[in-house]
């Protein structure tokens, strides 16, 4: 008789008091792995430069890391771990996180998981923790601080647990994994993540005869134009445009430009590439062709693209649950970001690490392999809040598979160095200036953003906490 053993997932839930607003997460919801809140601007929670290079996928390692197939826990390894993330109890992102919990159990009895919530101020409150032997085995690492987070020496490296050196992290696909390596080391796996995506009102189209959706920016700003002269009802611009890196830079991108080189140690924003991106941008907020939510009116660009105050908007996939259960009504289609001279969007994740003060780093290893193993992220994509980061993962839920191919040409979008947050308010506060100055122009962008590049880079300490705690599910 075979006998089954179960293991109950605790979740503890720790209440704490808000100790001050953080930057907002790029995506609105925060990033489950990469989700974010459509309020604020968000600096999406999700990585590094230029076309971040690294390749990841994970597959646990066989027998001694724990399977990636979840066959089971290696002989002899039984314990109990404490997992620390911002998923809070009575959420649907919690609920899934227990299903995948149990899961893991299921398929190692040995062992036992115990979930504990940090569900406001989750960053400078872990990293608190962190400094301690207080700290959770296994913990959600916010994408714009894992450079911070791994310079201050409170992250695992992988290379150093026995079970994990030379995991295979192929499947990831590239620009996801980057954010959690430096020096040649890995700290972490992402999780899931986000993309940014073209959203377009398809009546609105239809009304201006636009007959295709934009797929170069060349379409992108001929369509706009007719918009702007169609007359529409209740319309206020034909875009809607974020200053923020995590929003503008998918445009860098797509004009092969950069904010960094690939090694995230040089700033490339004042690349001829970059710099023709940035007067494009300018030039359209110029032109009467965008404006951004804050013009608008509206609390992100999501928002004003559901009231119908524009017709395109280019948030990522968080905008699927706000338009399903504030605007149903509204008809509209997700496509690439327009491609200049390459097609390119930006990706946005957070990741699974170990803390260095962990007395069970082997096992806490089986916990995170299994849950970035192929296994792993399908159960917990299969939830419908995220995009896994693995190539051999696939988002079932119909909404989320829109996004899904964009991946294949996603490039980092924050958290590219320690002090990225100096880098990325720098450049925010610029391209908000040059953009409300009818002379304003990427000259005055990029000097600004190599000031605080220059200020970054001088060898300051990296500040204690940098981007948004995600909420569940930007």
């Amino acid at each position: 008789m075979i006998k089954r053993w179960t293991v109950l997932v605790t979740a503890v839930v720790l209440v704490v008091a808000a100790c001050g607003p953080g930057t907002a997460s790029p995506t609105p919801g925060g990033t489950v792995a990469a989700t974010g809140t459509p309020a604020g601007s968000a600096s999406p929670s999700a990585s590094a430069g230029a076309s971040p290079t690294g390749s990841a996928g994970t597959s646990g390692s066989p027998a001694t890391s724990g399977s990636p197939s979840g066959s089971g826990s290696p002989s002899g390894m039984t314990g109990a771990l404490r997992m620390g993330g911002w998923s809070a109890a009575g959420n649907t992102e919690f609920d899934i996180l227990q299903g995948v919990l149990q899961k893991f159990q299921d398929s190692h009895p040995g062992i036992t998981v115990t979930f504990e919530s940090i569900a406001a101020d989750y960053d400078p409150l872990m990293l608190a923790k962190l400094g301690t032997d207080n700290a959770p085995d296994v913990l959600y690492v916010n994408q714009p601080v894992a450079q911070n987070w791994i310079t201050q020496g409170v992250l695992a490296s992988f290379d150093e647990i026995p079970g994990a050196a030379g995991n295979d992290t192929s499947h990831f696909y590239p620009g996801f994994l980057t954010p959690f390596q430096q020096n040649g080391k890995t700290y972490g796996y992402p999780k899931d993540s986000s993309l940014l995506a073209m959203q377009s009102n398809d009546e609105m189209l239809a009304t201006a005869n636009v007959t295709a959706v934009p797929t170069t920016t060349e379409e992108l700003v001929a369509a706009a134009t007719a918009i702007k002269n169609a007359n529409i009802p209740d319309l206020v611009s034909p875009m809607c445009f974020n200053n923020e890196w995590p929003r503008a830079g998918a445009f860098v991108e797509a004009y092969g430009g950069s904010m960094v080189s690939d090694d995230a140690t040089t700033l490339e924003i004042g690349s001829p590439e970059s710099k023709t991106a940035l007067d494009w941008y300018l030039k359209q907020i110029h032109d009467g062709l965008a404006a951004t939510n804050t013009d608008i009116g509206a609390d992100w660009c999501g928002a004003a693209f559901g009231a119908k105050q524009v017709a395109f908007a280019f948030e990522g996939n968080w905008i699927g649950a706000a338009m399903t259960d504030q605007y149903p009504d509204v008809a509209y289609t997700v496509s690439a970001i327009p491609k200049a001279t390459e097609q390119a969007t930006l990706a946005f994740t957070a990741g699974y690490g170990i803390a260095e003060r962990s007395q069970q780093k082997d096992l806490a290893w089986v916990l995170l392999s299994w849950l970035t193993s192929k296994e792993g992220m399908q159960e917990w994509v299969n939830g419908g809040l995220v995009l896994p980061s693995r190539d051999d993962v696939t988002a079932t839920d119909p909404q989320l598979a829109k996004y899904a191919p964009f991946a294949a040409f996603a490039h980092q979008g924050e958290g590219y160095i320690p002090q990225w947050s100096v880098v990325a308010d720098a450049f925010k506060s610029s391209m908000l200036t040059a953009a409300q100055s009818p002379t304003g122009t990427a000259d005055e962008v990029i000097a600004a953003t190599t000031t605080a590049w220059d200020q970054a880079t001088s060898g300051a300490s990296p500040s204690p906490s940098t981007g948004a705690s995600p909420s569940s599910s930007p």
